[in-house]
């Protein structure tokens, strides 16, 4: 999965992308300007130099991160980790990575409140990293680079701006960044003589049109994994302005309106019979086999489409008020490599946790790590990428293209609040729920916090 200054740095960043790759069309995303010299490290460092026989002594590091379980980079990781060894026979490292879910980001959460947190974690910057932050549980870029002076020199700034803490200070190095959108099934669209949603009356005009000739227009799970729909409907009544609001009660109306859009679709047949019970697995495998005309999810998705030569990924079209000119994404770099005051604090663990991180943020890493991900948006200046399918330049050139960007809700709206809103999605799509008295309770319970 905020508020610019935030948006100014993204946006640098997809500057960055767009003038590397291609899009859909198939016109020149826009030039990426020369990052300044001085930006540009002469080279990359794991670390300052120390005493060999302090280097010597062995020393093994507990590392936590999402690379792991179905994660498509959970392979390459784990290669990057045994030549870390390699290069550093004294370090062993202790590799307890999984999938990110919320059994996961749960699990990190417990280890950390009861002493028992890992030395390296790759966590996310959103308000999951709160606590940690609150209880000194992890070391700032600024408190490494004291001791370390070129420790992520190669992350772009513009990266390290969007990987913020909520106290507005850098604690994580991140690699790689996402983007959502709506995936199109383009083959389906041609066969159909269905326009792509590139505006709000196509989109509409699609959902009606598919509906007709018994094709799903809309592969969703509202039961169970709405979220994404959530914020584009948001971003698509009031744009960037309005989704990065973080005082709710001040942009009710928008909210509301684009709230109320699940109901409108639902009404005119957009998404499947069992919308409400099915699971977003079982959905995204519908629009993989053709049985849905579109599908909203991130980046983490490409890698999944086994058709990306015919495959799109578009941004969700404005809804008409002027409030969003059709470009503007959900985008960021929400998650990155964590050293923690445990690990920091031990004499015979700093030296090899700066080393490690290092290692694994390396520019040279990072454009493998987007590349075997289908795509996304490198924090580091990785230069052209080959290997990337179809589907994942033209994201990366949706992303490169985006006048305007913001991180997704659930990155700081406070869970009970979130938590909430998720379950009464099925409801106002079916008319059972209210949209205004939703967001009203959901006013309150993010103020409760």
């Amino acid at each position: 999965m905020k508020k610019f200054s935030k948006v100014l740095a993204l946006g640098l960043a997809a500057t960055m992308l767009g003038g590397v790759f291609v899009g859909c069309s198939q016109e020149p995303a826009a030039q990426a300007e020369e990052k300044p010299a001085a930006e540009k490290p002469a080279e990359e460092k794991t670390g300052e130099e120390k005493p060999a026989e302090e280097a010597e002594k062995p020393v093994t590091l507990r590392v936590v991160s999402q690379f792991g379980g179905t994660d498509p980079n959970a392979v390459t990781f784990e290669n990057h980790i045994k030549k870390f060894q390699e290069d550093n026979p004294n370090v062993t490292i202790e590799n307890e990575s999984a999938t990110a879910d919320e059994t996961w980001k749960s699990n990190v959460l417990t280890d950390f409140a009861a002493g028992n947190e890992p030395d390296v974690l790759q966590f996310f910057t959103d308000v999951n990293s709160k606590t940690l932050v609150e209880q000194n549980k992890v070391v700032s870029i600024e408190e490494i680079r004291s001791e370390y002076p070129d420790y992520a020199s190669n992350i772009n700034p513009a990266a390290m701006d969007s990987a913020k803490c909520y106290d507005g200070k850098q604690y994580a190095v991140p690699t790689h960044g996402y983007y959502e959108g709506i995936f199109c099934n383009k083959d389906l669209f041609e066969a159909n003589g269905i326009e792509l949603p590139t505006d709000w009356a196509k989109l509409e005009a699609a959902i009606t049109g598919f509906a007709e000739k018994g094709i799903t227009p809309i592969a969703a799970a509202l039961g169970h994994i709405p979220h994404y729909w959530i914020e584009h409907l948001i971003l698509a009544e009031g744009g960037v302005q309005d989704h990065s609001n973080r005082d709710v009660a001040a942009v009710k109306e928008t909210w509301v309106n684009g709230l109320s859009y699940f109901k409108k679709f639902n009404d005119m047949g957009a998404f499947p019979a069992d919308a409400a019970t099915t699971q977003h697995e079982l959905v995204q495998a519908q629009f993989i086999d053709k049985q849905a005309a579109m599908f909203v999810d991130g980046s983490w998705a490409v890698g999944a489409m086994t058709d990306p030569d015919n495959t799109v990924i578009l941004p969700i079209p404005s809804t008409g008020n002027g409030k969003n000119d059709g470009t503007q994404i959900i985008s960021g770099f929400s998650s990155g490599f964590y050293i923690t005051r445990k690990a920091w604090d031990d004499p015979a663990k700093r030296d090899a946790a700066v080393k490690f991180v290092q290692a694994m943020t390396t520019t040279e890493v990072i454009g493998e790590l987007v590349t075997v991900a289908g795509g996304g948006a490198p924090a580091a200046d990785v230069g052209e990428l080959s290997g990337l399918s179809p589907l994942g330049a033209c994201g990366a050139a949706m992303a490169g293209k985006a006048s305007a960007v913001d991180g997704a809700i659930d990155g700081w709206l406070a869970k009970p609040a979130w938590e909430y809103l998720l379950g009464k999605v099925a409801g106002i799509a079916a008319g059972s729920e209210d949209p205004a008295a939703v967001v009203d309770e959901v006013i309150a319970l993010n103020t409760a916090q």
